[in-house]
């Protein structure tokens, strides 16, 4: 009876027992990548609260949680360019040592850091490659004028814009610097951004097909990828997830082109900062960075799950290994809200390049000038 009586209290407590709080988790994974992220965890017998912020608002939201400090997640998943604002005010806390030695690629690691110190752990690499079918041949060198020889070279009753790009700031960066400028105030102060802006935006019509209208440029980039209408393709990994033919693609290197990634970060107003950790950990597990590499063509950050991916994510890895980050201050994201309406301007010539750079001076002046006192300044 004694021992009947002492295993029904042990079965109570047991029932009864509080369990773990779930890891609050506060990402801007796209809608398959949280279906495969939830199932994940499940697996793994890991209880996650996650919560998606859109990406294109994700900067602002996240700014505002952490100053309130009040309902703050344990773990963020977050664009690295939005490191520099959070640390500058003081919102994180730097990982544990023993996750900081693990075998992170440089170019991985490079993300997670400013001046040295870690302040999270690198999820993703990403940044702007040149794709193309692996029968047609690679250009010359990675410089712009190299590809675009190789790109009229491809020009065909099918291949009438055999150029794929966006009409985007960041597609902006390789011919700014390569023009010998940077996004940030001082990078635009000569007349090389507006010879950088007027090759850009001559592409369009001429090897790049006139733009769709906005929001319309991932599908129009897929039909004709797939239509073998594109010879050379401006993108990054994240459509690399979206084709269905991996096994026929090869990657180059895109001189001056910009590199960045997502990172996750733990704030310091956390309510169970070891538990966000142990998430980061879990995501950036060689097991999870292959599934995510098999998904969604997502480059691993861990030298061992580098080696072990598909060949075309570490052909992508190689390419953008040469690439390099925008400035690392809490500015550079803003920047973009002035490049992409004046650039768009000009390819659909309403504006000059003159003009539309002028206009981004002063807005970038202002900006440079006021964003470290605007409580949404980080990015």
């Amino acid at each position: 009876m004694k021992l009947a009586a002492l295993i029904v209290l042990l079965v109570g407590c047991s029932e009864h027992a509080p369990r773990p709080p779930a890891i609050r988790f506060l990402h801007t994974f796209g809608a398959e990548e949280t279906e495969v992220f939830n199932a994940t965890m499940r697996e793994r017998g890991i209880a996650v609260e996650p919560a998606l912020v859109p990406f294109a608002r994700g900067q602002q939201v996240i700014n505002d949680i952490l100053r309130a400090h009040t309902d703050c997640p344990d773990l963020i998943r977050l664009d690295a360019t939005w490191l520099a604002g959070l640390v500058g005010g003081g919102l994180l806390m730097p990982p544990p040592t023993a996750l900081v030695e693990l075998d992170w690629a440089p170019e991985a690691a490079e993300l997670a850091q400013l001046q040295g110190a870690w302040w999270g752990l690198p999820q993703s690499v990403d940044g702007l490659v040149v794709l193309r079918e692996r029968d047609t041949p690679a250009p010359a060198s990675p410089a712009l004028a190299d590809l675009m020889t190789a790109t009229r070279a491809a020009r065909s009753e099918v291949r009438r814009y055999p150029l794929g790009m966006r009409v985007d700031g960041y597609w902006f960066v390789p011919w700014l610097r390569d023009a010998g400028g940077e996004i940030a105030a001082e990078g635009i102060a000569g007349d090389g951004a507006v010879h950088a802006m007027t090759q850009l935006a001559a592409l369009f019509g001429d090897v790049a097909p006139p733009p769709p209208t906005a929001g319309g440029e991932e599908p129009d980039e897929l039909r004709r990828w797939n239509a073998h209408e594109i010879a050379y393709w401006i993108t990054g990994p994240w459509m690399l997830g979206k084709l269905s033919d991996r096994a026929a693609i090869a990657v180059s290197a895109l001189a001056h082109a910009p590199r960045g990634g997502h990172l996750l970060v733990v704030p310091r107003c956390a309510r169970h900062p070891d538990d966000g950790w142990r998430l980061a950990g879990e995501l950036t597990s060689l097991a999870v960075e292959a599934k995510l590499a098999e998904a969604f063509a997502m480059v691993p950050t861990r030298r061992m799950a580098i080696d072990s991916a598909p060949e075309l994510l570490r052909m992508t890895y190689e390419a953008l290994r040469s690439a390099n980050t925008l400035p690392r201050v809490p500015v550079t994201p803003l920047l973009f809200d002035d490049l992409n309406p004046a650039l768009a301007a000009v390819v659909a010539g309403d504006a000059t390049a003159e003009e539309a750079i002028a206009g981004v001076r002063r807005g970038w002046q202002r900006l440079t000038q006021v964003a470290p006192a605007r409580p949404g300044s980080a990015p």
